[in-house]
């Protein structure tokens, strides 16, 4: 059929294909966390950290340096302050200990009752988005965004919900970005 097309327009058709790369199930991969303006800082190396953990747990091998690893993923955080918010205070935590007179028996327990007290908390949007590129190529084959709005200095438990969240459909795809309560 092709040698009929070929014989009656005279000219080679351009067959256009669309071949997309497929995220690899394995493999070695490095990962480098930046912040939105390019800068890398400690809260970037907590978010670089937490992604090699969950990548590592899919099957991963985490390379340092993107000139040996396969493929890199690169993460994008942006952080900004959102405004404040109300969080209750925690009431204190139960403690059970023994009597503190010889040869007496029994306990002495503390009860926490509820407070309705609560304070003004700062509250920071953080996004995370994730581009998964071959080695040398400039091709993102995979990306991810995900975001939370959280009271601020916890980005240790954000950093990893959040590459959680990301990871976890993985290699499926999707254009939405993924809200972490």
């Amino acid at each position: 059929m092709l040698i009929a097309l070929l014989t009656l327009t005279g000219t080679m058709p351009v067959l256009t294909m669309s071949l997309a790369a497929t995220p690899p199930a394995e493999g070695t991969m490095a990962v480098s966390a930046t912040n939105v303006d390019g800068s890398e800082d400690a809260s970037s190396d907590i978010f670089r950290d937490a992604a090699a953990s969950a990548l590592a747990a899919r099957g991963f091998t985490l390379l340092d340096g993107s000139d040996h690893a396969a493929y890199r993923m690169e993460l994008i955080v942006h952080i900004s302050e959102v405004g404040t918010g109300n969080a209750k205070v925690a009431p204190s935590h139960s403690d059970l200990m023994s009597g503190g007179v010889a040869g007496a028996v029994g306990s002495i327990f503390k009860v926490p009752l509820p407070s309705s007290k609560s304070q003004h908390v700062a509250l920071e949007r953080t996004q995370l988005d994730m581009n998964l590129r071959k080695r040398g190529g400039e091709e993102v084959i995979w990306h991810g965004k995900a975001v939370t709005v959280r009271p601020a200095g916890t980005q240790q438990n954000i950093a990893s919900e959040l590459c959680n969240a990301l990871l976890r459909a993985y290699p499926a795809q999707s254009e939405d970005v993924i809200g972490v309560p």
